[in-house]
């Protein structure tokens, strides 16, 4: 008896996704246990749709599987997981909201010291409307985007700019 191994990547195999219900060619799909040579039951395509219409029905689920599969998984991501991007320097930043589209602009002398009073000061801000929308929604519904990293002596003519700009409605006080 000889054991014969057949390449399949020669030979032109087709597999019917369960999603489309197309005849495709076997390299179009993922594997399920590649060990084992098992293929998925859907196409890539089909996969890649699903995965796309799963994040979008609950993107806050996704974002929090995310950071745990990062914490399990270091030697797969060794710190690029983590948001080390925000400068220690002045400038402004807007808080958006991804569930509701509301806005913040703001500026101060140390965005990433501000992120994490926004993120982790919940009701004890000066913008009341801001801290309850983080009390009310977590702070992984948020996102903190720095729009511009000016000097100090310029950082509030920039903030007014950009409020008038963008209109956000968390800016009430500043209208």
């Amino acid at each position: 008896m000889t054991n014969k191994k057949v390449n399949t990547t020669k030979m032109s195999m087709k597999k019917t996704c369960k999603d489309c219900g197309k005849d495709k060619d076997i390299s179009t799909y993922h594997y399920a246990d590649k060990k084992n040579g098992i293929l998925k039951s859907y196409c890539k395509d089909c996969c890649y749709e699903r995965a796309k219409a799963q994040i979008e029905k609950d993107p806050i689920a996704h974002e929090y599987y995310m950071r745990r599969y990062y914490k399990e998984n270091p030697d797969r991501y060794p710190g690029n997981h983590k948001s080390k991007t925000i400068p220690a320097v002045s400038g402004v930043y807007v808080v958006e909201c991804l569930l509701t589209n509301d806005k913040y602009v703001g500026c101060s002398s140390n965005l990433r010291h501000r992120k994490y009073v926004h993120s982790r000061g919940i009701g004890h801000h000066k913008i009341k409307s801001l801290s309850k929308l983080v009390k009310e929604y977590g702070w992984s519904a948020f996102s903190f985007d720095v729009l511009e990293i000016c000097d100090k002596e310029v950082m509030f003519e920039r903030e007014t700019q950009y409020i008038q700009e963008l209109q956000p409605n968390l800016n009430s006080y500043k209208k």
